[in-house]
Order: structure tokens, then sequence, then C-alpha cells
């Protein structure tokens, strides 16, 4: 559809609305399709858009003899009458061959104009665009619709143009327009419009329809007897009829709206006046036909036939300001209509009724009446009025709050004519009817000098003519100039002042226009109110000059001016400040309107924000110190007192006081978990809490999790089953920790809520997402726990808390892990049933083929499942019976797979190390356990209380030091401070490994960590076996036997090279290939197209090092010219030195 708005059919795309949105919803929601609009802002891209099948229909364009050779069009919805209109009525007096034409470029008009042979037209693209060039004369006639004309081209107040029938210029038939080669679609739609009978529901377009068929204006002629409908209406009944008095002539809203109507249909009003006649009687005799200002209370009905109202006078009360005398009430009744609104108030208090309203306003200004109810036009004109503003307007009681309807009367027996008024009312708007209205309002606007002034000057000069000739000839010339200036500017539209000064005074913003000399000429209402306000306030309390007006004068458009130096509500404001340079449209003199809009609202929500960041900011930061403090200060005793017990076991012999033991440690494990659930939790609620996505081994991740709760569960005496369906999928990228930590709540949840029966642990991989369904036999929940599972603090009710324990932010902490991790969690759940949650977290999985051992065999029927999807052909089992116990997948890997060894490193124990690991702590305990715990893992260990000690060991015995295990949060120099010193002094320490050691469990500390060059953290409390397995990362191994490697292996993986030299130098040679293959793997990725120095760099490296296959392909990439070759070598090339780095990095591990 078109992007623009054609007004009633169609809304814009912006806003679909409108008869035609109306027929395509119909006609959609018959075939039971979804209606989606795509807009266009040129015709031709739109039929290009149909042709091309972007879109399949649109509506709103009428079939034509060009358009039929292109198009398919189906039935008829729509049938609109075509009529020329004329930017001028006097146009239609000439000949048509000299009119300019407009019609909208790609539409049926010009296609028209072109077959009536005019030539002399011009074409726009927009609708709105004809409107435009048809109202400021630009062009003359143009082909259109009645809508169109109505909603686009005719303006109540000021059009002089009409519609045009003396050549008939037939109908636009509207259907729906499609391609040509979708006859098909033309089938459908003609079905389904020929089922409905779509209806024209606008009956604003009935209406205009009628009123401009010539028949019905011919019926009525004929039955009226006149060629015209003749009207009176009551002499001076201000505003709607009145005579002005300084052209004499007859005017108000009720003549204009009757030439509006006239522009708007065929039919033509002529005005017959009264001259003192009884209106009434003019009516019954047929001097007229119709009276349409009547007051709707002094209608005989049983004679007259009326329309709706379309108008109403309003009354308001006024009181005379120095009269001291006792109230006297009066009421303007001038038709002597006002019989019960009269008895109402005399119900309350006595009132004078007039019928005249100069001799009302006589005896108020002598001050024999004390009030006035009185039109409210009469008391506009009133108060504008120059000579008399000696009154106050006053609420109306109750009892005098009433307003008469005008209608449009005609006799009883032109029900025809009734009908035809009241089309005429329907087609126009309120809004039209009060644009009539407020024309008439009483507005002075003084431009130059009064004429009073003038005509005293003139005086004076005559006077003296006699004495002062050429004083009194040169006087008079200027006079005469300035006179002429001024009669020339008042010769200005009245309609068009009232018009724009109505507009400015609705504006809140504060507008006035001066001249060259800077001189205001014009100001609105909102200066008035508050600028001309705030004068007089300084003015009179003060004595001090407001330069508010100076100071905006001297402000640059479009900047903010802060105003503080005033004394009224000016003070402290902000202003933006807006001027624009206008031309005075008849002398053509240069003026400058300036437009002040008070921002201070938007300056102070500006502030307001300001300072709301600032405070949530600071908020933040205290949080996340918060929880750095109490994570720091609760983990840290925590871990000291579970190091402290797993070393306490290994020496216990009495079997009571272990199993004491054992159950302190349980219970310090699950105060861990408590604290550790309560601190996810706050960081959640901080956003602190990351996702940490890796590639990990998925069985060897889970497994371990899942056979530690297989074990409580059959402590427990219950069933535990494993249900993972087998899949290839092994290398998945995905948060270990994090999931592990969902299956564990999950877990813990079964096992607390089920006293018998079975758990059930469902895994299902795709290559998006991985399912885990955790569903127990359990007490389950009703509906009404249901809600509140995921509330965290929260539990099914209050014994689970005293029965069981824990925090209640269990599941709410999954629920927002598995968010966190853009997955998904659902819960079914019945009451005494069991419960099953469902986990969806979307994976990453990397294609990797599985080699299985030549000696694999599988054991049972599930065994061989996963052995036929794993060697992707089908296994038989040795024993056709399920298993009886659970099979897990990562067993199976270590067992089948025979690659396994680059993914599952065996368990290593720390032997034969050389060195100290120099641990620094300013916590006794902490100290004492570490030593401890090293001792047990028979590692040498030197203890200082904070970095600064550790610092002066480093630098005496750097030779002797392995490691540095140092606290990150300590006195004198802390943990951070200790690892930058260390980076920094490469030449005094090398690459020596410093792994920190904190309770602080939070995003800045890993951020901390990584940017002062710690090589990991280790997170308290720790077990035994996790310090073990952080420290034999880094701890260097002694190896009588490394050279004694298996020299087969070491050529198959081309790292003969290795063998040339002593065993530390063959490590660090190891170490700077590793470094330097990864650099230049990393420089043929940039895309830095300097691959050709970079192969020759890697082709001597190689060459050095017997490495034959990659200095081969080095070779051929240089010897090589075409593009295609090059490429594919280049990525052999980065292939093999992927390959090397993981068989050196393999080598290495060995020998630690």
């Amino acid at each position: 559809m078109p992007e623009e708005k054609w007004a009633p059919y169609w809304g814009g795309i912006d806003n679909p609305s409108g008869l035609y949105h109306d027929f395509l919803l119909t006609l959609t929601e018959a075939l039971g399709l979804e209606l989606t609009y795509r807009g266009y802002d040129d015709f031709e891209k739109l039929f290009a858009a149909i042709e091309n099948h972007d879109v399949d229909v649109t509506l709103g364009f009428a079939s034509s003899q060009s358009r039929n050779q292109r198009f398919n069009f189906s039935a008829p919805l729509i049938s609109l009458k075509k009529i020329i209109w004329l930017a001028d009525e006097t146009l239609q007096y000439k000949d048509p061959a000299s009119w300019t034409w407009v019609c909208v470029r790609g539409g049926e008009d010009c296609e028209a104009l072109e077959k009536f042979g005019v030539s002399k037209f011009v074409t726009s693209n927009k609708l709105n665009v004809v409107a435009q060039m048809l109202r400021h004369n630009m062009a003359d006639a143009t082909i259109t619709t009645l809508m169109e004309v109505n909603q686009y081209i005719l303006d109540p107040r000021h059009s002089k143009g009409r519609i045009f029938l003396q050549h008939d210029m037939g109908k636009a038939e509207i259907g729906l327009m499609m391609a040509k080669d979708r006859p098909q679609i033309k089938q459908i739609f003609n079905s389904v419009i020929a089922e409905h009978k779509l209806p024209l529901a606008n009956i604003k377009l009935s209406n205009l329809y009628v009123l401009n068929e010539m028949a019905h204006w011919q019926l009525l002629q004929n039955q009226q007897k006149n060629a015209t409908i003749r009207y009176t209406i009551t002499e001076q009944s201000y505003p709607l009829s009145y005579v002005d008095d300084k052209t004499g002539e007859v005017r108000g809203y009720v003549h204009d709206l009757l030439r509006l109507l006239e522009r708007k249909t065929l039919f033509e009003f002529e005005y017959v006046p009264a001259n003192g006649r009884n209106i009434e009687e003019m009516l019954e005799q047929g001097l007229v036909d119709v009276l349409p200002g009547r007051n709707v209370y002094s209608i005989d009905h049983d004679k007259q036939l009326i329309t709706e109202s379309y108008a109403a006078i309003e009354y308001g009360l006024i009181k005379a300001k120095n009269s001291n005398s006792k109230r006297v009430l009066a009421v303007l009744d001038r038709t002597d209509t006002l019989h019960q609104q009269i008895r109402d108030i005399q119900q309350h208090e006595p009132v004078v009724v007039y019928s005249n309203a100069a001799d009302m306003l006589v005896d108020f200004n002598k001050g024999k009446i004390t009030h006035l109810l009185l039109d409210r036009e009469i008391i506009e004109d009133y108060l504008y009025s120059p000579t008399t503003s000696q009154f106050d307007s006053l609420p109306k009681p109750d009892y005098m709050d009433f307003e008469i309807p005008l209608v449009m009367s005609v006799r009883q027996d032109s029900a025809l004519l009734l009908n035809m008024l009241s089309r005429m009312l329907a087609i126009t708007d309120h809004d039209e009817i009060a644009a009539l209205r407020e024309s008439h309002s009483k507005l002075f606007v003084n431009y130059g000098y009064s004429k009073n002034v003038v005509n005293s000057y003139v005086i004076w000069a005559l006077l003296l003519v006699t004495v002062f000739v050429l004083v009194g000839i040169t006087i008079l010339w200027m006079l005469s100039g300035r006179l002429k200036r001024t009669q020339k500017i008042n010769q200005l539209s009245q309609s068009e002042i009232s018009w724009l000064s109505t507009l400015l005074d609705s504006m809140p913003s504060i507008i006035f226009i001066t001249d060259e000399d800077e001189k205001i000429v014009f100001t609105n209402s909102a200066y008035h109110g508050h600028v001309k306000s705030c004068e007089k306030h300084i003015d009179a309390s003060t004595k001090k000059r407001c330069d508010f007006i100076t100071d905006v004068m001297a402000t640059e458009t479009n900047e903010v001016l802060h105003y503080p130096q005033c004394d009224c509500w000016l003070s402290g404001h902000y202003f933006h400040i807006r001027h624009q340079a206008i031309i005075h449209p008849e002398l053509g003199s240069n003026h400058r309107m300036t437009i002040i809009d008070d921002i201070t609202t938007e300056k102070q929500f500006e502030a307001d924000l300001q300072l709301s960041n600032e405070k949530a900011m600071q908020a933040i930061e205290a949080r996340s110190h918060f929880l750095a403090v109490v994570s720091h200060e609760l983990r840290t005793p925590i871990a000291a007192m579970m190091g402290l017990m797993e070393l306490l076991q290994f020496n216990l012999k009495n079997q009571q006081d272990a199993e004491l033991l054992k159950n302190a440690i349980h219970s310090a494990q699950r105060l861990k978990r408590q604290v550790n659930e309560i601190l996810d939790f706050s960081k959640i609620e901080a956003r602190q809490l990351q996702i940490d996505i890796r590639r990990h081994n998925v069985y060897q991740e889970l497994c371990p999790s899942l056979r530690s709760f297989e074990t409580a569960a059959k402590v427990k005496g219950l069933e535990f089953i494993l249900d993972w369906h087998p899949s290839k999928i092994h290398q998945v990228d995905f948060d270990a920790m994090r999931v592990n930590q969902v299956l564990a709540n999950l877990l813990s949840n079964a096992l607390k809520f089920t006293k018998t029966g079975q758990i059930t642990v469902t895994i299902v991989h795709s290559t998006e997402s991985m399912t885990i369904t955790v569903a127990d036999t359990g007490c389950g929940m009703t509906p009404q726990h249901l809600t509140t599972v995921f509330e965290p603090f929260v539990q099914a009710d209050k014994g689970i808390s005293r029965r069981f324990g824990g925090t209640g932010l269990g599941m709410s902490i999954t629920k927002n892990l598995i968010e966190l991790m853009d997955g998904n969690i659902d819960i079914h759940s019945d009451y005494g049933v069991g419960t099953s949650v469902i986990c969806t977290i979307p994976t990453q999985y990397h294609t990797q083929r599985i080699v299985l051992a030549n000696d694999a065999l599988a054991n049972n029927t599930l065994e061989a499942k996963w052995l036929s999807v794993w060697q992707e052909k089908e296994a038989l089992p040795l024993n056709a019976k399920p298993p009886i116990e659970n099979v897990y997948p990562d067993k199976l890997f270590e067992l089948w797979v025979a690659n396994s060894h680059d993914e599952v490193k065996a368990a290593k124990t720390i032997n034969d190390t050389y060195g100290v690991v120099l641990v620094a702590d300013d916590d006794v305990i902490n100290q004492m356990l570490l030593h401890k715990q090293l001792t047990r893992l028979g590692v040498n260990a030197h203890i200082v209380s904070n970095g600064q000690e550790a610092l002066d060991y480093l630098q005496q015995h750097t030779e002797y030091v392995s490691l540095v295990l140092t606290d990150c949060h300590m006195p004198i120099m802390n943990g951070f401070e200790l690892t930058e010193i260390i980076r920094s002094k490469p030449d005094s320490f090398g690459q020596l490994s410093v792994i920190g050691c904190t309770a602080e469990d939070s995003r800045m500390v890993t951020e901390k960590a990584q940017a002062c060059g710690m090589n990991e953290v280790l997170y308290k409390p720790y077990t035994l076996d996790e310090l073990r397995r952080t420290l034999i990362q880094y701890l260097s191994v002694g190896n009588s036997n490394a050279q004694n490697r298996d020299v087969a292996h070491n050529e198959k993986s081309n790292i003969n090279w290795l063998l040339t030299g002593s065993e530390q130098e063959n490590m660090e040679m190891a170490l700077v290939v590793v470094d330097s293959f990864k650099k230049e793997i990393l420089a043929l990725k940039s895309g830095t197209k300097d691959d050709k120095s970079i192969i020759h760099r890697i082709k001597g490296s190689s060459a050095l090092l017997n490495m034959e296959e990659l200095t081969a392909l080095a070779k051929a990439f240089e010897t090589t010219e075409v593009e295609n070759d090059k490429s594919a070598l280049k990525q052999r090339i980065i292939f093999e030195l992927n390959a090397i780095i993981d068989n050196v990095t393999q080598w290495l591990e060995t020998r630690q």
C-alpha cells in the first residue's frame, strides 16, 4: 500500500485504518489469512513490487487501459464519482483550455487528461502536494473525488474553489489490483467478494455522493420551484449575522457556513434580508425556504421541521467592577424564548429581562443593573471594546448553567430539503464550524499609529498652516505617508489575522514578532500571561527593570537560556530559544519571530535522572564491596575449618571419633553450600554473576556429579536411574560449573523430598541444546506451591525448612542460572505423586570423530547402543540382557576410545618435586592449614605473612622458588600487587607461576587476577584434591626416564628434535616452539596480507628442526602462483602447526 495517508480510505502505512483497511480485513478474515502491509513512497515502486510478487494485492487503484495490460483487477469494491475541482470558482466562466491542470503522477487521472487532449498540466507524486498546489493557485483544476476534496483540498475559511460538473468525468471502479500472472488470486477474491457483498460502511462518503449527484439537485429545484435555496435570519444576531460597522456588509458565521456547504455540494443559497419582518412569517409565506440560525426552543414543531443541532449559544455571567449598590440581575432574551430558563432563575432571585442588547448595556454602564447574564459572544465583543472594561467575569451558579442549541428549520412540506440539509451538516465537522465562529470574534491588533492620533496631528497642522506654511506642508506630507502605510496594513484580511492570532494564542510557547528596529509588533497570549505579568510584578515590588526579553534577543537560536536574575517566576527557569526570520507579506519588510519554550521541567528531570544514576552506581559499588567482604569473612573460616577437618581424618584411629568427624565435615559442607547459595543469589541480584562458556567433554564433567548422587540415593534406599540417550556428541561448549550446580540443586531437592521410590535423570543431546530432566516419586507440590517455587527464600510450606533445612534459594538460583545461559526450565508436579523438572540449555557442539579401540566390546544392550552410535555401525552385545547398574558414558569413553588420552588425564601425584612453594597469607590458621596440606602432598613450603615479606624472600631465593601461592587480600602488600611486581621484573623472576587464593568469589577478583598476571585463582573453601590438581599443573617434576620415551611415537609426532639435548634444554625448546607457532597461527589468521613473509619464516624454522611435512608445505606455497592453491596450502600449514603444537604440548605434559 502507499506509505502516505489517503483519508478516509487509507490511514497510511504507520496507521492502517480507513475504508480500504476495513475491506482488506474483511476479505482476509473470510479467507483465514493474516493481513500484512508493506509501504511504498512511489506508485511505480508499488507496481513493480506487485509484478515481482513481493506483495500479493493492493487496493485504491482504478482499472485503466494501460493498467489492464500489466495487472488483473478483482470485482469492484467501491464506486466513486469523478468530478472536476476548480481552485477558484471564477474559473468556471473561462475556457477550460486555459486552465492549468494537476494530477498524481502514475494515477489514472493523468491518463484521463491525456485522453481528453489536455496538454497544459503538471504532476506530483503525492496527493497532499496536489492539494497544496490548488490551495496556493499553483494550478487551476484537477480530476478528483468528493472525499479527496473534503479531506485534502477544501479549507472552510479560505478556499474560493468549487465543484464543476459541466463535464461527466464518469466513475472510478476501485477493486483489488494484482499481478497479471496470478489469475488464481483473482478468482479466490472474486468469490469472496460475491459471497460477502461488502457494503459501503462510511456514512460520510455516502452523504457526499448523494449531495453531489445532479439528479438530487434537480429534484430539489423542481420541488422548491426555485434555482436557489433562500434563507433569512434575525438581524443583528452577533455572531450569527450582523452588519459590519466598517464596510456595511452583512457578515456572520451562519453566512460563512452556508457558503462552505455551497462549495462542498451542488446547492446554492441566497440570502433574503428580513428588513424588520417576522422571519417565521417569511418562511410560512414561502418568501424563504430555510431559517438557518434558530433557537430550538423558539420553534413551533407543528409548523416546522428541524435538523440536528450544529452549534449552541452559550451564556456567561458578568458583574460591574465599581458597583456598590444592591445586586440587580438582568437576562438578555432577544427572541423571547427563554421563558422556562427565566422562571428557573426567578425561583432563586429577581431578574430583569431585556430583548435589546444595546439597551441592556446602557443601563449596565449607568449602574441600574449590577449583574448581566447574556451571550458569551456579546461578552467577548464588549470585553475587547477599547472604551469599556469595567466588569468581571463570574462563574455561573447551577440554576444559570444552560445553553441554547442552534438548528435549521424548514416548512412541514419541505422534507426533501430537510433531508439534504441534514446530509450537508453530516459532512461538516464541528472543528470547521468552530473555525468559522472564531473568525468573527473581536480582536484588536495595533499596527503603527492610531487614526485618532493621526487626525489630531492633521487638525493641528491645518490650524498652524497660515503661520508655518513650509513646516505645515512638511508635517502634512509626513503624516499623510504614515497614514497611507497604516491604511494599507489595516487592509489585511481580518479573518486571516484572527485565524493567525487564535493559532498562536493556543500555543503554550511564548511568541513575539519584532520589526527591523527590534520593536515588538505582535505578541501572543502566553507572552502577556507570563512576561508582561512578570514585568508588572518587578516594577511594582522592586522598581527594577526586567531584562528578560533583552537577554532572549541576545541569545542565539536553538540555545538554552538560564535566567536567574529576575525576581518573579522567570527566576531560575530554563528556556529554549528559537529565532525565525520572516518577511511581511505586503510591505516586504524583514521581521523576526521568536519562540520561547520553558524547558525547566525537562532540565529538572535530566538532573534528577543523572542524580539517580549516580546513586545507583554508588549502590552497586557498595553492594559489590559488601559481597566481597561478606564472601571473604564467611568463606575464610569455613575453608580453614574444612581443611583442618580433612587433614584430621587421616590421623583418627578410633571409629567413633572418625564418625563424629565425618558428621562435622558433612555439616561444614552443608554450611558451605548455603553460604554459596546466598552469595550466588546476591551476585545474581547485583547482576555480577557471569557465565564462563568453555569447551568440555560433557561425559567427564557431568558423570562424577551423577555418580555421587547415585551413592547418596542408595544410602537412603532409593533407586537411582540414569537414562542418558546415546549420542556421539561429546565435545560441547558450556559452563560446566554452573550446569553441575543446576544438576546438584535439582538432585538435592529430589533426594530431600523423596522418602521411597526412585529418582530418574534423563539427559538428551541435540545439535543445539542439552535437555536434563530430573523426576522423582517424592511428596510433589500443589498448584499453589508451584506459583512460588522460583521465589527466593520461599519453600512449599513452613514445615519444610524445619524438617529438611535449606535456605529456599536453590530453585531461584537454578532458574536464574538457566536464564543466564539463555535456557528455560519447566516444572510438572502432582501432590503426593512426584515432581519432574525439565531444563533445556543451549549448547554448541564440536564435530570430532571418535576413534575406537580395536578391542571395544559391549557387555549389555545399553552399552551396545553407545558403541553403535560411536562407531556408526550396529554393535552386538556379549549379553542380550539390559544392564543391572547404570551405564556412565565417561567410563565407556575411557575404556573404548583410543585417543581418550587427549581428553582424559589420569590423576597425577606430586612426586619428585624440586624447589619451594612460597606461601603468603596473613591468617595464622590458614598458614597452618596450608603448611599441613602441602606437607601432606609432599611439597616443600615457606610461609610468610604478607606480600612484602614474600617479595623480600623471592629476591634472596629466586632460584629455589618454584611457585608462589598468595592470598589476594593481605595488609602491607596484597596478592594482586605482589603479582604485578613479579610480572614487571621478568629478568629477575622469569615466568614464575603465581596462584591466587581468596574467599571472595566474584567477577571483580577474576578481572583483577587477569589484569595483574596471575596464572590461576583458587577459591576457598577448597578440598585437598582440588589443591593438588591445581598445583600439579605448575610444579616441575624431575623424571630420569624422560629421555627414554618411545622413539617411534616421537617420529610419528614429528618431535625427534626434542631428543637432541638435555631434558631441561629440550623442555625450554618445546616451550619456545609452542609459543612461536601459536603467534604464527594468529598472524596467518589476522588477514594482514603478509602471508608470504610469515610462511617464509616458518619454512626456515621447520627446516632447522627437521619438520619435513611443514617444510614441504611452506615451499609449495612459495612456488605456486594460483591464488586458490595458495589459500588451500595456507589452511594446511595452519593445520600442521596446530598438530605440532598438540604433540609438543602432550610431550610436555608427560614430563610434569
